[in-house]
């Protein structure tokens, strides 16, 4: 599956859609838009992983980098439909602290301050 990522909005809520697998390359493009979406004057912003395939440490390292930079310029990132494997690697790490996953897209969205 090729990788994409896709945006789209809901309210104030940036979605953005991820598909294929997620290791550094992939990481560094998804931290490269969620910059522009930041320069923009997005604040909220919701990471898909619904249609991700693959994800590995180089991936987690990439979201973790992602939270970071969305703190530095004042947003807040969300992650929805880690797969089982990812989900467990925030866990053993606690990066789930800092780096909460919902269950659905719903949920996510709810969990952005109006």
């Amino acid at each position: 599956m090729n990788f994409s990522a896709n945006t789209r909005q809901l309210g104030d809520v940036t979605v953005v859609d991820v598909r294929g697998g997620f290791t550094n390359p992939e990481g560094e493009a998804v931290h490269e838009l969620l910059l522009d979406l930041f320069r923009e004057g997005r604040t909220k912003v919701l990471l898909n992983f619904r249609e991700v395939s693959y994800l590995d440490s180089s991936g987690i390292g990439q979201l973790v980098r992602s939270l970071y930079t969305a703190r530095n310029n004042g947003a807040e990132l969300r992650a929805v439909n880690l797969n089982a494997r990812a989900a467990e690697v925030l866990r053993l790490t606690n990066l789930h602290r800092i780096f909460t996953d919902f269950p659905d897209e719903g949920s996510a969205i709810k969990s952005f301050v109006s």
